[in-house]
């Protein structure tokens, strides 16, 4: 995005933005914490996608504009945001930010549509963030902008649509729970972005809003991070951090933030680590009932007596590398600590999931039916599992306080 058109978008007024247009359906939305909630798949979503290619014609670039703007930052109109989503009809997902609608493209590449609601009292300042943000930033593990527009009182990002949704809905999905080895992989895959936004960006860039709401999935279950209105930068030579009012969605917000209103890059490995321990466990962060509480805790008290297989998703049926869960369980662990001085960076995150990821390959074949597993001493097996004594697990000893195996100190 040039010059030119920036200083337009800094130019939109909320006088603008809020005289209604009679073509528009109703984008009316509740006020919520987090931004919007699904780019991605549901069976209405897919079938309104055919019924959207059939039933309207899609407008062809403007010759002008595509001499300027190449496809990924394509500017569209408010017409061709009409054609596109078919009279803004197939609503996918809503969020504190305005709704989001499916829309095919004239080559027939289907796109999310985030629309900023005239209802909204919050967005303009996350539009022109994530505006900003997104065309500076390139990476395979990050939602992709295909282009945007600010026609009259229009504001809206067009992206692309990830057709498997977002990991909440998968985490939550009882009838095809994902295996282990898809957790960890999507797991992975979100920790790549989130390295590139802290690392490669310049200036880095803070998320402050990572969740598994945040992370979508395409066809190939391929994780994309997304949702970068609430991303700030900072700057490594002069800062580390960047002062703000709390922000985020509760339940992956960093603890020092509360008391400190200051971000890090430690803070999105906080909230990243409360995604690791969604995947594990398939909690969502706060659990209800008389053992509920705040997942970090839950999940602290289970491993602490060596009782590992008691926080591990059932929907996994045992499929799983214990040393895997072990290794990602303690990940989590290190990424959720009270003081961030004592989090990992997002760049020793990859190096831990890659590592777990290659653990659970390589077993995979070798489980038909069972887990191959290992056991803390104290710990009561359950007698559907089989022990494989030639995987002697090291994770577990974070937990139990047990030695690492080695000789003596002397």
């Amino acid at each position: 995005m040039d010059g030119m058109m920036l200083l337009r978008l800094y130019h939109f007024t909320d006088n603008q933005l809020n005289t209604p247009k009679q073509n528009e359906s109703n984008t009316s939305t509740p006020q919520a914490d987090n931004h919007v909630q699904n780019y991605g798949n549901t069976p209405e979503a897919n079938a309104q996608v055919n019924n959207t290619r059939q039933n309207h014609a899609i407008p062809k670039p403007n010759e002008a504009r595509e001499r300027t703007w190449n496809f990924e930052n394509r500017r569209f109109s408010y017409n061709d945001l009409i054609r596109i989503t078919n009279k803004f009809q197939n609503n996918i997902g809503t969020g504190g930010f305005g709704n989001v609608y499916v829309g095919v493209l004239e080559d027939g590449t289907q796109v999310a549509v985030k629309r900023r609601s005239h209802s909204s009292s919050q967005g303009v300042k996350e539009f022109l963030a994530e505006a900003q943000n997104l065309t500076r930033v390139h990476h395979k593990n990050l939602v992709s902008l295909i282009g945007y527009c600010t026609d009259e009182d229009c504001m809206a990002l067009v992206y692309e649509y990830m057709q498997e949704g977002t990991l909440q809905d998968k985490l939550t999905d009882n009838a095809r729970p994902l295996t282990w080895k898809q957790r960890v992989r999507i797991a992975y895959e979100s920790a790549l972005g989130l390295e590139y936004l802290h690392k490669a960006c310049n200036p880095p860039l803070i998320h402050r809003d990572v969740k598994t709401n945040n992370i979508l999935l395409n066809a190939n279950l391929e994780a994309k991070i997304a949702d970068f209105g609430l991303s700030r930068a900072f700057n490594n030579d002069v800062s580390s951090h960047v002062s703000t009012a709390i922000v985020g969605t509760p339940g992956y917000l960093d603890p020092e933030y509360y008391s400190s209103y200051q971000l890090s890059e430690k803070s999105d490995v906080y909230s990243f680590g409360v995604v690791l321990l969604e995947s594990i466990t398939g909690q969502p962060p706060i659990i209800g009932g008389p053992e509920g509480g705040h997942l970090t805790h839950w999940v602290s008290q289970k491993p602490s007596r060596g009782d590992i297989e008691s926080i591990i998703d059932p929907r996994m049926h045992g499929q799983h590398d214990i040393n895997s869960v072990w290794k990602v369980t303690d990940l989590a662990r290190k990424c959720t600590e009270n003081s961030s001085a004592n989090r990992p960076t997002m760049n020793d995150v990859v190096m831990e999931l890659k590592e777990s990821l290659d653990l659970e390959i390589s077993t995979e074949g070798t489980r038909i039916g069972s887990t191959t597993n290992t056991y803390p001493h104290n710990y009561t097996r359950n007698d559907n599992f089989v022990s494989d004594v030639s995987q002697n697990s090291v994770f577990k000893m974070a937990y139990m306080g047990d030695p690492a195996p080695g000789p003596s100190a002397k």
